[in-house]
């Protein structure tokens, strides 16, 4: 059970407690996180004491405007243009950056089943900052893990104290909804490379989902790039229906890996996901084109933006409407600063991202011009990360302590249903460009009270 405590953060969080602390202590909270992410990139000594707890209705807000705002990205997409090859036109991409791509029908059905948006928590509650679309999505393992340590630490009771979504249990009913459309056996390939991971030393990031989906009545396999041709059965067909992409192809074109057998196996029946069109859907000029309104939104379609998104434009010379005032983008961008943050349309991990409140003048000015030749770039209005308590623990009594924090939040969506929420942050409350890897943030999940 949970128990009310004084609010003293953005009431979107609510004021809930854990009933009773756990029976294993600090020491053995800790313990069971780490064997729990061991050999997964998880390098922390700090680490989280409790999951971060929230009303039913705030969860449920939370992922349900997840799903819906993806729906319409989806929407978006799809409709600028008849094919692939126009839609990479109509975001003004490279056309060598997709190679990937697969027959029509599979390439729009399947290109949102998996997401992880950003958001964090503004003045009037959830304001979702990107959407990060596909089987590459960062964080996903970590969270199927983390959920499963609190689990574990509070299993002492009649009934968990907090509805936990299972992320592996998310995905596999998307193969198995995918497997019953293609008429085959379930089977999936999960393909990426360690070199994607460092630090991490065997493949235990994989083999969970793996395990996961043998226990469940799946064929499935663990392939680096270079052993992918041994899925092909003497048929010539590739023995999997089905692979989960692990793997960007920018990523891997800067480990030098080959992209010939991933082609291969597509051509001999193997269908990945989620498909090429997925990392279309999350170029952040999409959210933009949704921000600023298509001719074909519905009334319902705009007051979803209105609530959800911040204000975000795609980046050219040209006048745009901001609160109620038509202005030059650049000169809105250049005058008004501290209200804005410049983002690449394709990157991750934070990078080419600008946040204008902690940059500096000539540097914001030198990148506002940049992005205003180049039109590879959003303008997205600032949000404040709201607070709320946590805390946090290096394993002893005396190292566990409360903290404020700004947490970044994200919530995956598997076939528009809810798969567990990511949480990132700074120990000392600070916000700004939080990661999984690189800006020493701490992680943890976000779960439903009872």
């Amino acid at each position: 059970m949970t128990t009310r405590t004084r609010p003293q953060h953005h009431p979107w969080f609510g004021s809930y407690a854990l009933s009773r602390p756990p029976r294993l202590g600090a020491a053995g909270v800790r313990d069971v996180l780490l064997r729990e992410m061991d050999d997964i990139g998880f390098h922390q000594d700090l680490v989280s004491a409790r999951p971060l707890l929230v009303p039913p209705q705030s969860a449920a807000e939370l992922y349900g405007a997840a799903a819906r705002l993806l729906a319409l990205l989806r929407k978006a997409l799809l409709a600028s243009g008849p094919t692939p090859r126009h839609r990479m036109a109509a975001l003004g991409t490279d056309e060598s950056l997709h190679p990937l791509f697969t027959d029509d029908r599979t390439e729009e059905r399947y290109c949102a089943c998996m997401a992880r948006p950003d958001a964090v928590i503004g003045e009037h509650g959830p304001q979702f900052l990107e959407f990060n679309v596909g089987g590459a999505v960062g964080g996903a393992v970590h969270t199927h893990m983390l959920t499963r340590a609190w689990r574990q630490v509070h299993a002492d009771g009649d009934r968990l104290p907090f509805d936990a979504p299972s992320l592996f249990g998310a995905r596999r009913r998307v193969f198995a909804t995918a497997c019953e459309e293609l008429k085959q056996a379930p089977g999936v390939a999960l393909l990426g490379t360690l070199r994607d991971l460092p630090g991490v030393r065997t493949t235990r990031y994989f083999d969970a989902e793996v395990h996961h989906l043998r226990r469940h009545g799946f064929a499935a396999e663990f392939f680096e790039p270079e052993e992918l041709d041994r899925g092909h059965g003497p048929d010539g067909r590739f023995r999997y229906p089905l692979g989960l992409r692990h793997f960007t192809v920018t990523e891997w074109r800067r480990h030098g890996i080959d992209l010939a057998p991933v082609r291969r196996a597509l051509d001999a029946g193997c269908t990945f996901l989620a498909p090429q069109t997925a990392f279309l859907v999350s170029n952040k000029k999409v959210l933009g084109w949704v921000s600023e309104g298509l001719p074909w939104m519905t009334a319902a379609d705009r007051a979803l933006v209105r609530r959800y998104l911040p204000w975000t434009r795609v980046v050219g010379d040209r006048r745009v409407t901001w609160r109620g005032r038509r202005t030059g983008l650049g000169e809105l961008l250049l005058s008004r600063r501290r209200r804005f943050v410049l983002k690449k349309a394709v990157g991750m991990c934070g990078d080419g991202v600008l946040l204008g409140p902690s940059t500096d003048p000539a540097v914001w000015r030198r990148a506002v011009e940049a992005a205003l030749r180049d039109e590879d770039s959003i303008a997205q209005e600032y949000v404040e990360a709201g607070r709320c308590a946590a805390e946090v623990t290096d394993g002893t009594e005396s190292g566990t302590r409360p903290a404020t924090i700004a947490p970044l939040l994200g919530p995956y969506v598997m076939a528009g249903r809810p798969a567990g929420c990511l949480v990132r942050y700074f120990a000392d409350g600070s916000s700004g460009i939080v990661s999984m890897y690189g800006h020493g943030a701490l992680i943890n999940v976000l779960l439903a009270a009872r």
